[in-house]
């Protein structure tokens, strides 16, 4: 095949080749250089362009693959596909999780604090008559939920998202993306508690028409007041459990009696029996 519009350079010997290899088809790739949906050279042709082994270049593709950023199809070659918000926010939210101290409900909540409240703000000024509807469809499904808390968790997260997409700035949802699965758990865990459910509920009502009424300050004010109802339903629940401290300490480290895994419902692989 032809290899034009791959202005690939050869690299020195000396430096580390996969990452070197890697980062040029990522630079080329992020530039705009090679298109998304444009299928590489083959294995053999790319490994002549960088003057190196075909080891190398099977390295820096799946290397890039991993970061998604290629796509190696069973007979059908390489191709590039760009990177995804999922693979993004996935990478984040790994990160997150794997952190050996833990979290401090403080933590999530101070975090929560800063992000969601302007998120409500910029939604406010911005939502489209169809982000407006989707909120409003959201809401109707969380109250025909309200004796499922599994659902209602999912409803909740989801509302939280939904503010995310009416600010029309990626990024908004990108960082919030980042800690959706984290929020999943909490909710399911704040929501043990009955009255908690109405009360989110109340509250992300309260938002919406502020958001719906284009007010942002009236939104800030509410999405404050409903992170403060979060916070205490959350503490509510743990308190009771005797889990006061870390929220997200791995769970095989916390002391018996404290917040086990049998207790969240949880089994031993994290998947809810």
């Amino acid at each position: 095949m032809s290899t034009e519009g791959f202005p690939i350079q050869a690299l020195r010997r000396e430096e580390r080749l996969p990452e070197r290899v890697a980062r040029q088809l990522q630079d080329l790739i992020v530039q705009g250089v090679i298109k998304t949906g444009t299928r590489l050279p083959t294995e053999r042709e790319l490994a002549e362009m960088f003057g190196v082994s075909r080891t190398v270049i099977r390295e820096a593709v799946h290397s890039l693959s991993a970061r998604g950023l290629l796509e190696v199809r069973a007979g059908g070659g390489t191709f590039v596909s760009g990177p995804r918000m999922d693979s993004v926010t996935e990478s984040l939210s790994l990160l997150l999780r794997f952190r050996t101290e833990g979290f401090l409900q403080e933590h999530l909540h101070e975090a929560r604090r800063v992000l969601e409240v302007e998120i409500a703000a910029r939604a406010a000024e911005r939502a489209t008559e169809e982000d407006i509807a989707d909120l409003e469809d959201i809401l109707r499904r969380t109250q025909e939920a309200l004796d499922d808390r599994d659902a209602a968790a999912k409803a909740d997260v989801e509302f939280h998202r939904a503010l995310a997409v009416s600010t029309h700035n990626p990024l908004y949802l990108i960082l919030l993306e980042s800690i959706s699965e984290l929020l999943l758990e909490i909710r399911r865990i704040a929501l043990q508690d009955p009255e908690a459910v109405q009360l989110a509920l109340r509250h992300h009502r309260d938002v919406f028409e502020k958001v719906k009424r284009r007010n942002p300050a009236e939104a800030r004010q509410a999405m404050n007041s409903h992170l403060d109802q979060s916070e205490e339903s959350l503490r509510s629940v743990l308190e009771a459990r005797g889990q006061t401290q870390s929220l997200f300490q791995p769970l095989d480290d916390v002391p018996p009696g404290k917040y086990s895994r049998s207790e969240l419902g949880l089994s031993r692989d994290g998947d809810r029996p």
